[in-house]
């Protein structure tokens, strides 16, 4: 009977460190960056999604990633599908090309400029931009496709004929591939990716997908707060030593 209960025990390890061997991380990155690299998550779900925009702006490079959870729709749930475009408005600052608000996310620093909105052709991109030293970003409109950010030190890109915003995605962990759909229409599942980089060209399929981003952090606590905070506890602490 010992002898019995020692094989299955060693037959339930080997399947397990096999299991563990052949484990495979969800990631167009391989190992060099995975969903447990993402600081910023935004939304609640047994799913999670990843977003990753890069922009090329003064001879250097950003490359950024945000991480998205939510309820896959399917017949064991009752939720609604959720779309690539539910992820940008749930994470970045939602304007249209007359510098007007159509929705706000969670961290206020991306600001994502919609060319097509509420149209029968869905939404498409016009523009992304950062604001790198947490300090407020402005969007400039311009005459073309030469809208600007207000701040120097902040990054932002658009266009739609002299260049575009390719859209890159991975469906399985593996790599990146060209997406026929707009981001109103592809569909969100588990483990899924989404990337957007520039194209200098604007022909369909051209650019290449962004390159392996670091974690965008997670929204700094305004000064004015931290002091609250700090004085707060200060005369909660002196109310304790006079009691």
């Amino acid at each position: 009977m010992k002898k019995l209960i020692m094989l299955i025990c060693s037959i339930c390890f080997c399947i397990a460190v096999t299991g563990a061997a052949s484990t495979v991380l969800a990631s167009p990155y391989g190992s060099g960056f995975t969903f447990d690299d993402i600081d910023f998550w935004v939304g609640e779900g047994e799913s999670q999604s990843a977003l990753v925009i890069e922009w090329e702006q003064g001879g250097g490079t950003l490359t950024l990633a945000w991480g998205y959870s939510f309820n896959e729709a399917g017949w064991w749930t009752d939720d609604d599908p959720v779309y690539g475009v539910d992820m940008l408005r749930a994470i970045g600052q939602g304007l249209n090309k007359n510098n007007e608000i159509i929705s706000t996310g969670a961290d206020p620093r991306l600001y994502v400029v919609y060319n097509q909105t509420h149209s029968s052709l869905g939404e498409s991109i016009y523009g992304f931009g950062y604001d790198v030293d947490n300090d407020g970003f402005t969007y400039v409109p311009g005459e073309g496709e030469d809208g600007t950010a207000g701040d120097p030190d902040d990054v932002y890109i658009e266009g739609w004929y002299s260049g575009y915003w390719s859209y890159w995605v991975s469906d399985d962990g593996g790599s990146y591939d060209y997406s026929g759909l707009g981001v109103s229409s592809r569909e969100l599942k588990d483990d899924f990716w989404d990337g957007w980089r520039f194209s200098g060209s604007a022909g369909y399929g051209s650019g290449s997908p962004p390159g392996i981003p670091v974690a965008a952090a997670p929204v700094p606590i305004p000064g004015a707060v931290l002091l609250f905070g700090s004085g707060l506890a200060g005369l909660i602490g002196i109310k304790r030593r006079r009691q």
